[in-house]
């Protein structure tokens, strides 16, 4: 592996997928970590930090949130509290400019947690949390990963943790598969991402369905920052391919230099 740190986006589903042991996810994030190895730290863009504006955590401790419910008690079981890193929060806060501001509210929450919990379960690297600008575009969240590419030379990973489809509506959960349209645009957008296509993920809205695959931008816009600190010559890995529950992706995608 390179000492440039590499890009993740996961798709992180429903919260049981960091217990469940049946769950594909929780193997498809272990068998990451151990390709891309461990990071210095990772900024963490979750889709459960829904925000107007861009917020970075810069608070040296995590607290652990439960934003879910109703789910076995086992869930609420899980002690995922890794240290903050409150200088690689001010050097995201440097390369963000003005486009983001500092904060110690908030912490660690289901979105992020679930997947970490399983790619470095003894939490043992440091977070610091930055949260979804639901008020931005398409490109000014490609943008924003632009800026934070800096942060790949200084061995932080940048892991961005939402869904390419994620329509809680038409959630189902007797299907273990994904529905058609739910298929068809998970597989335009995977084809388009490995192709170097950013340009299609960033025009989503002209795919077909994409009212039903993204119906709100917090689940989607992850993904777009993760594109923007791609690099040229980055090698990209798709994991966790699949669909669950009718309308939900858990494709993920992986960026690194060897």
């Amino acid at each position: 592996m390179s000492n440039v740190a590499p890009v993740v986006f996961c798709g992180h589903g429903s919260p049981t997928n960091a217990i469940d042991a049946r769950s594909q996810a929780r193997v498809g994030w272990r068998e990451a970590a151990a390709r891309l190895g461990k990071p210095k730290a990772i900024l963490a863009v979750s889709a459960h930090w829904a925000t107007r504006g861009t917020w970075v955590r810069t608070a040296a401790q995590n607290p652990q949130i439960n934003d879910m419910y109703g789910f076995p008690k086992e869930l609420y079981q899980v002690q995922y509290k890794p240290a903050g890193a409150p200088e690689v929060a001010i050097r995201a806060l440097e390369l963000l400019g003005e486009d983001a501001q500092g904060t110690e509210e908030w912490g660690i929450d289901h979105g992020v947690w679930s997947v970490l919990c399983n790619m470095y379960p003894i939490a043992d690297v440091p977070v610091v949390m930055m949260s979804t600008n639901v008020k931005a575009s398409t490109e000014e969240a490609f943008a924003l990963g632009q800026r934070l590419a800096a942060l790949r030379d200084e061995g932080v990973m940048i892991l961005a943790s939402g869904n390419v489809v994620h329509n809680l509506e038409l959630v189902d959960w007797s299907n273990a598969k994904g529905e058609a349209w739910a298929d068809a645009f998970d597989s335009t957008i995977r084809d388009a991402v490995t192709q170097g296509r950013f340009d299609v993920a960033l025009g989503y809205q002209g795919l077909d369905d994409w009212q039903l695959a993204v119906p709100t931008n917090e689940h989607y816009l992850p993904l777009l920052v993760a594109l923007g600190a791609v690099r040229v010559g980055d090698h990209v890995g798709v994991f966790n391919d699949y669909r669950e529950l009718g309308s939900m992706s858990m494709t993920s995608y992986a960026f690194w230099q060897e």
